[in-house]
Order: C-alpha cells, then structure tokens, then sequence
C-alpha cells in the first residue's frame, strides 16, 4: 500500500499536466461536404494520417506554444515529483524516473530541430517512431515512460500493471485517430468530420482521464491501507 500511496502523486501530476495542454491541440473545425469527382462520383475526405498519428506536428496551429508549454511542465512536474519522493524518503526512484523523461524529451527535441522524419520501412512500429517529435504525442511517450520506470523503482505489481497498460493505451492514441478508435467501439461518431476541432484533443483527453481516475483508485488503496491496524 506505502507503494500505491506514493504513485498516485505521480499519476496526478502526470494526468493534470496532460488536462492543462488540451487547449493548445485545439485545431479548426472539419466538416465533410462531399464534392464531385472526375468520374461525376461524389468524393468525401479528412486529414488523417497514419501510422505517424493524428499528434503530428503539421496539424498544430501554435506548435510552438506548445513545445514552451511541454518544457515547462517537465520542470515543473520533475520538481514536484522530486519532492514528494524525498519527503517519502524515496527520492532516488523519482530521480530514475525524471531522468528517463529529461533523456527522452532531449532526443525528441533534437529530432524535431532536425526535421526527423522517421526510419524507412514497411513496419508500422518502426514508422510509428516519427511520433519522436517534441510537439507532437512526445507527452504521451514521456509519461508513459516515466510511469513505467517508477513502477519497476516501486518493485509493485499495481503500479507496474497499470503502467503496461497505459503505455498500450499512449501508443494507441500516439497512433491512430481518436474518432476512429471510438467507432470501433461502437461510439456514434463520424470519423470524417470534426467541426469543433477537438479530433486531436481527444487524443490527449482520453488518457489523461484514465491517469487521473487510476490516481483516485491508488489514493483510495493508500488510504485503505493506512487505515488498517498494523499499517
């Protein structure tokens, strides 16, 4: 439980920092009006793109805004991280953590600086490796990241559990469109248009609401066990 009281912190730095970008992926309203072909045919499309995800950096309207924004959140939540950690008397599992972001967000930097645009082959994830671009699903790799290597510190089968399947649930949404992902689960959506504009806020939406969900459970457990006679 000490473990679960400890990974809800991150969890919910980790998820408030995903919430308070979402503004910044707001992009202009799509709206699929079906236009003549060649052949008389009517033809109807959206910018979608796959396997490099719909996070891609071409579709940003302030990229750079966002690159600011993501600089100073991994400050900031490095720091908080750190502290909580120490007061805990753990500080050096945080320190590994951190790390792991601060050496994945560099070399996403440096490729994105670069114009990097990803290894040539017939392999959907080695393509989805362009996705290493720092103003596009980097967060959603660095966190996932972060929470995967703070679980191994945490030596819990929770945390670890919890942070496999959210590095499934990132890739998903590093990769494919989020209007896609819902009309395969049935949701009624129209995955060729998007008039507010929030195709790829969904993106980032959807996983920082299982992150603050899951740092309510293990804030409940942590809870839970302190209450417990022995604890």
């Amino acid at each position: 439980m000490a473990a679960a009281r400890r990974y809800w912190f991150a969890l919910t730095v980790c998820g408030v920092l995903l919430a308070l970008s979402l503004p910044l992926y707001l992009t202009d309203g799509q709206v699929c009006r079906p236009e003549p072909s060649v052949e008389g045919m009517s033809m109807c499309t959206a910018p979608v793109s796959s396997p490099v995800g719909i996070l891609g950096r071409y579709d940003l309207a302030h990229p750079g805004a966002l690159q600011l924004y993501w600089l100073l959140a991994l400050v900031g939540g490095g720091w908080a991280l750190g502290r909580w950690y120490r007061r805990a008397g753990h500080g050096r599992r945080a320190a590994a953590g951190v790390a792991v972001a601060v050496l994945l967000t560099g070399v996403t930097t440096v490729l994105t600086w670069a114009d990097w645009h990803g290894f040539r082959s017939a392999s959907a994830w080695v393509e989805s490796a362009e996705l290493l671009l720092f103003n596009g699903a980097t967060p959603l790799l660095v966190v996932g990241a972060l929470l995967l290597v703070l679980a191994v510190a945490e030596r819990s089968a929770g945390p670890a559990a919890f942070a496999v399947g959210f590095c499934g649930l990132a890739y998903v949404f590093a990769t494919r469109d989020s209007f896609g992902v819902l009309h395969d689960l049935g949701a009624p959506v129209d995955v060729l248009s998007d008039p507010a504009g929030i195709r790829q806020l969904l993106n980032l939406a959807i996983p920082a609401a299982a992150l603050l969900v899951a740092a309510g459970v293990a804030y409940g457990a942590g809870a839970l066990g302190r209450g417990r006679p022995g604890r």
